[in-house]
């Protein structure tokens, strides 16, 4: 069960959804001027919670936020078994405190960004949140909210700021949230279970994400290799093979004849350079 502030949160994003897919349909943005985004805080880390809107996906919003694929899937574990996104999902994305806005200041657009608010819980009080959250006069946070006084109330919203609608830069964020193994490791792994399962192999269309500038692990998307385990994957024209994790399922929105979804260091091992291109795969389960 959702806690009860989440709960109020998909209740204001069930009603906003539906004016939010008015106004970026066909446009793929997103985030706008107009949207609003809720922010929780978990053991000290700021996330914030995404409205998924109508055209967009789970890459386009990993881009966005300066994400991998895998450290989307690690945060939002729901899509590694049924990867469709509907419009209104939320999804949950760590916030860098270098991404909020705390203060207007001069030449300040509100078009360019989107207002950040802090859902409150129970036991929060407004110096708490003011200092020792978001590093901000309570005397601001006050005003801005037009408050009355300082209680606050469970569930109650505060704007503490704004974000940028361009997104978040990757290099804002310090280090990865999921632990990055390397080729060699996946590779001994996929020994270790040559010996004591059943072998599976296809071959078909390799899709990857040609313009992401994204380092990461080496992860895979597939239909049947079972999530969690490694999967090698073999490129015919370079003779080369990559051995990956597979984190999820291919998107019911993807060709039947797409075998694969690789991360772009894993494509890129396998010296690929269209965006789609022929593979060989073998797993086991």
């Amino acid at each position: 069960m959702l806690p009860k502030t989440l709960m109020f949160f998909c209740l204001l994003s069930a009603g906003t959804a539906s004016a939010q897919a008015q106004q970026v349909k066909g446009t793929g943005a997103l985030l706008s001027g107009r949207d609003s985004v809720l922010i929780t805080v978990e053991n000290g880390q700021k996330y914030l919670h995404h409205i998924a809107k109508p055209g967009q996906t789970l890459f386009s919003i990993a881009q966005f936020y300066g994400l991998s694929l895998q450290e989307l899937y690690s945060l939002n574990p729901a899509f590694q078994y049924d990867p469709t996104l509907h419009p209104g999902t939320l999804l949950k994305i760590p916030l860098p405190n270098r991404a909020i806005r705390r203060y207007p200041g001069a030449f300040f657009d509100p078009a360019r960004f989107a207002p950040l608010f802090y859902v409150v819980q129970p036991g929060d009080n407004l110096f708490h949140v003011a200092k020792r959250l978001f590093d901000m006069s309570p005397d601001t946070l006050r005003l801005r909210n037009q408050l009355r006084s300082d209680l606050l109330q469970p569930g109650q919203l505060l704007n503490v700021g704004w974000m940028s609608t361009e997104g978040i830069p990757a290099e804002w964020r310090t280090g990865t949230l999921v632990e990055t193994v390397s080729e060699k490791t996946h590779r001994a792994r996929f020994e270790e279970d040559k010996g004591r399962l059943s072998e599976h192999g296809g071959q078909g269309i390799c899709f990857w994400d040609r313009d992401s500038n994204e380092k990461g692990d080496f992860y895979a998307l597939h239909r049947e290799a079972a999530i969690g385990s490694v999967i090698a994957v073999t490129n015919p024209m370079s003779r080369l093979t990559v051995h990956a994790r597979v984190i999820g399922r291919i998107p019911n929105t993807y060709a039947p004849n797409i075998e694969v979804v690789l991360s772009p260091a894993a494509a890129r091992h396998l010296k690929a350079i269209d965006p789609k291109f022929f593979v060989q795969t073998r797993y086991f389960k």
